[in-house]
Parts: C-alpha cells; structure tokens; sequence
C-alpha cells in the first residue's frame, strides 16, 4: 500500500498503487483547490482519521462530496453522494510524496466549459 496524508497528519489515505493517469480539472472548485486527483473505487481506498473529524462540501448537482481535514484545511478526497463498494473515490494525490506522481500522467480536464479532456 501506498500512504499519504494530509499536513497535520490527522488524515492518512491509503491506496494499492498510483493510477497509470490522474486528473487536473478546472472547474469552479477543483481550480480553487489545486488538488490532482487520482481515480479508484471505495474498496480500494483506506482513510484513517485522526481525532479531528473530516468536513465535507457539496454544490452544484450535489453528486459528489469534497472532503477536508478540519484541523489543517487539507483537502483529502471526494466521494460519490451514492456510495458503494465500486463508488469512485477520488483522492488528492498532492497527499503523498511528490515524486509519487513521477510515474503518473496527469490529464488536464475541461470541467470550466467542455468536460473534455485537453490533450
């Protein structure tokens, strides 16, 4: 398993491995955050949290929750409303050790306009 974990060390993720290509999407919120996601289900997820609890937000079509550290303000992850075993579950990979993504090719998301990819 592969651990990450947010700035304080409240919230540790846990994954099998890096996904062969991750997301950089830069629709209202993902912009804000900054955040580079990496795409497994649920079951392959671990999330350890440490006695601050996570914050969650939704918007928009309220189809996916963000989730946050609540101590230091990490986004973490976010979730399908809809949960299940073969749920995505989206983590943060600026979670883990930067050279992590090394072996990642991050796609750049239209999620402002087209929801295309940019290649």
């Amino acid at each position: 398993m592969i651990s990450g974990q947010c700035h304080c060390g409240n919230v540790h993720i846990a994954i099998p491995k890096m996904t062969p290509t991750a997301t950089s999407c830069n629709c209202s919120i993902c912009y804000r955050l900054g955040a580079i996601w990496g795409h497994l289900t649920e079951q392959e997820v671990q999330i350890t949290v440490g006695d601050a609890p996570l914050k969650s937000y939704s918007h928009g079509d309220n189809m996916i929750r963000f989730h946050h550290c609540s101590e230091c303000g990490c986004q973490t992850h976010y979730s399908c409303v809809e949960s299940g075993p073969d749920a995505r579950l989206s983590v943060n990979y600026r979670m883990f050790d930067p050279t992590m993504l090394e072996q990642t090719q991050v796609r750049q998301l239209d999620g402002a306009d087209t929801w295309q990819f940019i290649e």
